[in-house]
């Protein structure tokens, strides 16, 4: 489903993303601007050293940060310059009882996981630039799991993942890595099915490999290196 369009009744909204993980960089920026002019990225950062020397021109109205940057064991505060007349979402890989509770301590105004899907990171950056407190679906179960004192169910990815894609999954996988951000349309084409099958497809590919979404597969099959044609046959 392609994420609703934001109105562009206002000026576009102004955001940073810092992250270290280049994939997972490539794949918000292109998210975020795909929503132009609701939204646009007008810098990124692989470390908060970069981001706060970069603020002052950027210029951002909120900032996209990974959780793992912005709040560490001899820094549980994010600078005053990342939090001084804008707002800061985090992106954490994965969520923790902690992660939720550090986000609040650190000055954050949100916290996304990384298996949140597009439709709700758009959102999350339009509500957090709004000025409300943006906390998903999975991290408000988790705060809900922690006051009735019971242990949150995760997902639990597949380490053999691949081994039980059919040969068909496996050829829609190393499509969908290999095109990126082609909508599913387009796939569809290049594969010869319908948008349906594919469909059904990639909800077999993410049960199997124990993700929830595009961004989730590009980060399996990088790490899995499944991009190499040869590991793919």
């Amino acid at each position: 489903m392609t994420p609703q369009r934001l109105s562009i009744s206002e000026a576009p909204i102004r955001v940073m993303v810092v992250e270290t993980h280049q994939l997972i960089l490539w794949a918000l920026t292109k998210l975020i601007n795909s929503h132009r002019p609701g939204m646009e990225v007008v810098a990124v950062a692989g470390t908060q050293c970069d981001a706060l020397f970069q603020l002052p021109t950027a210029a951002p109205d909120l900032v996209l940060m990974k959780y793992e940057l912005a709040v560490t064991a001899h820094q549980p505060d994010l600078p005053e310059a990342l939090t001084c007349g804008r707002h800061t979402l985090l992106f954490a890989q994965e969520l923790e009882t902690d992660t939720l509770a550090s986000t609040l301590r650190c000055g954050a105004h949100g916290l996304l996981s990384r298996r949140s899907s597009a439709d709700e990171i758009v959102k999350a950056i339009e509500k957090t630039h709004q000025g409300e407190l943006w906390f998903g679906r999975e991290a408000t179960c988790l705060a809900l799991n922690a006051l009735r004192g019971g242990e949150p169910a995760r997902p639990h990815p597949h380490h053999d993942g691949l081994d039980a894609l059919t040969p068909r999954e496996r050829r829609v996988l190393q499509t969908v890595v290999a095109n990126k951000v082609r909508t599913n349309r387009d796939l569809a084409k290049i594969l010869f099915i319908s948008e349906s099958t594919l469909r059904n497809h990639l909800s077999s590919i993410y049960q199997k490999l124990g993700v929830s979404n595009r961004l989730d597969l590009y980060v399996y099959a990088q790490s899995h290196l499944v991009t190499n044609t040869a590991e793919m046959a």
